[in-house]
């Protein structure tokens, strides 16, 4: 067992030898300059085309609402037309293949 706790003393005192890296001063420079380097800066647009922008999102919303309206303005006359097919073409329903 000796050789065993002896394995295990020799691991446990590694931790001794662990110590943190310590950056180079050329390293903190460079970090230290970091924040004067940045700037920060917006693209700028032009009230034209944010307007014009705006204006083709609300077109497209109330061509939705329109199309949402004559979507279901057609599906409850859609029964009307399916009911005049069929009285159309009721001579077809007697063609027997």
């Amino acid at each position: 067992m000796e050789r065993k706790e002896q394995w295990i003393n020799q691991i446990m005192d590694t931790e001794v030898y662990i110590n943190q890296a310590k950056p180079s001063q050329a390293l903190q420079a460079r970090l230290k300059r970091i924040p004067n380097t940045l700037s920060v800066s917006y693209i700028r647009l032009p009230k034209k085309v944010v307007w014009s922008v705006a204006a083709s999102i609300a077109v497209l919303i109330c061509m939705n609402f329109i199309a949402v309206n004559e979507y279901s303005s057609n599906t409850s006359s859609s029964s009307n037309s399916t009911e005049l097919m069929d009285s159309h073409f009721s001579y077809l329903t007697q063609i027997e293949l």
